[in-house]
């Protein structure tokens, strides 16, 4: 399973999985630029992605997360919001032209990476959404494990992992 200079590697997975700062560990390793689906659609909006949920609805911020998707350019490390891999266009799209990465956290390390809510609207409902959402996620190319590991790990397991012919780490499922 290798990763191609021109494929997107998109991270997906539950708030406090670590998307946004193991992405920022990917980009360097792989010298690719980083793209945060959640800050392409704050730039779009005009407002934080709190905002548009208390002013506009879920609806309205997940019809931006998918023209975010759609938009993603070729060869970046995508770093995707907790649900923009559960939409059906969305994930098809990514599944095609991109290498996804589910990084799969426990409730317990979220609650601690995030605490109460982290200013995160959906933070209350982590539970609930995590059981909706898990049979997507693991749709993607790659699953790790992230508990009890650094940001920095986690983004080497990945490139190891892409790199290597056969995945010999427990902590990592190939799905190709």
């Amino acid at each position: 399973m290798s990763l191609g200079s021109a494929e997107t590697l998109a991270l997906a997975g539950m708030m406090g999985s670590g998307k946004s700062t193991v992405a920022r560990h990917l980009g360097r390793l792989l010298g690719r630029r980083v793209v945060s689906v959640d800050a392409e659609i704050v730039r779009a909006a005009g407002k934080p992605v709190a905002a548009i949920f208390a002013e506009d609805g879920e609806a309205a911020f997940r019809a931006l997360e998918r023209h975010a998707v759609a938009a993603l350019p070729a060869g970046v490390v995508a770093d995707l919001g907790g649900g923009a891999f559960c939409d059906p266009a969305s994930a098809a799209r990514l599944l095609v032209t991109a290498r996804v990465v589910f990084l799969d956290v426990s409730a317990a390390e979220a609650a601690r990476r995030i605490g109460a809510d982290g200013g995160r609207p959906l933070a209350a409902r982590w539970e609930e959404l995590r059981a909706r959402r898990l049979p997507l996620y693991l749709r993607a190319h790659l699953r790790v494990e992230v508990d009890g590991l650094a940001p920095e790990a986690v983004a080497r397991r990945i490139v190891e992992t892409l790199s290597a012919p056969a995945d010999a780490d427990a902590r990592c499922e190939v799905r190709s």
